[in-house]
């Protein structure tokens, strides 16, 4: 007799499937980021790693949407989705100059340092209050930050590491906005636009840059935009079984796999200074994000 799937099953499958896409989707980012810095490393410029990952992107995201007859690509909200791709870009060349400057691990842990910002940004752009238990998550991860950046009299910031951050703080608004388009809009919608966006700002400079492009660095692009569109197909496959936020925790294994990738490539093993931080943020950014969209519905991701 086949076997007879109760609720409480069919939720652990559920549940095994999304935490399986989770973490998988944040392998993908994490070697995105890898990529990124190879690409770096075999003399690429910025414009055109920007350029490539965007334009390889899109070609897949087009051939997704041309399945259902470019019917997802009709919009009420083109304003929020130019937003999301101008700050999106703007985030993703910050974040890809400070991996040019520190240490991958370093750069992908001040990227994610987003949850800590949400907050403001939804206070300034949404004018939703700051609840007084999330200055618990908010300041261990900002002391986090202190153990990562290490500033000292003569120095007291590295500018890969003002990278770094601004790279966090502006995807925050880049995260909020999604949250406001995922209301109305399909995966496919979002990502479509995000890319055409990204692709149209992005090309100019890359049009304009002389570059050599090697055999390899054109193939560490194309598998840039797959990993990269990977990464966001998982990540959203995972919101259909379980909220978000119960989902928070999964986010900082990007830093985990980073870590390891930076050690096995680039021979870069975290100082004490730097494990401590690495814990700070984490838990204060999952302390931060948790707290923050429990209690707002309108935050909350509506993947249909």
């Amino acid at each position: 007799m086949p076997e007879v799937k109760t609720p409480v099953t069919e939720s652990k499958i559920q549940n095994g499937t999304a935490i399986a896409s989770v973490i998988t989707a944040f392998l993908f980012l994490s070697l995105v980021s890898l990529l990124i810095k190879l690409q770096e490393n075999a003399g690429a410029k910025l414009e055109w790693i920007l350029f490539m990952q965007f334009l390889s992107s899109l070609i897949i995201i087009t051939a997704i949407a041309s399945r259902n007859k470019f019917r997802d690509l009709r919009t009420q909200k083109l304003k929020y989705h130019i937003i999301r791709g101008v700050t999106g870009i703007i985030a993703f060349t910050c974040f890809a100059i400070s991996m040019s400057k520190i240490p991958l691990v370093n750069a992908v842990l001040l990227n994610n340092t987003t949850p800590l910002f949400i907050p403001f940004i939804t206070l300034l752009w949404l004018k939703i209050k700051i609840d007084e238990k999330i200055w618990y998550g908010i300041l261990t991860g900002f002391a986090g930050i202190i153990f990562i950046l290490k500033p000292s009299s003569h120095e007291l910031l590295k500018e890969g590491d003002l990278y770094g951050l601004a790279s966090g703080i502006i995807l925050a608004v880049s995260y909020v906005d999604l949250k406001i388009l995922t209301k109305t809009e399909s995966f496919v919608t979002i990502i479509f636009y995000y890319s055409l966006i990204a692709f149209l700002i992005s090309a100019p400079f890359a049009l304009l840059s002389r570059a050599d492009l090697t055999p390899q660095i054109l193939y560490y692009g194309i598998l840039t935009g797959v990993f990269f569109v990977s990464y966001l197909y998982l990540l959203q496959y995972s919101y259909k079984f379980i909220e978000p936020v119960k989902l928070s925790p999964f986010n900082y294994l990007v830093i985990v796999f980073t870590g390891i990738f930076d050690w096995l490539f680039f021979d870069n093993i975290p100082d004490l200074f730097s494990v401590i931080g690495i814990v700070l943020v984490s838990a204060g950014g999952i302390i931060a994000i948790s707290l923050h969209e429990k209690d707002n519905k309108e935050l909350k991701h509506h993947w249909h």
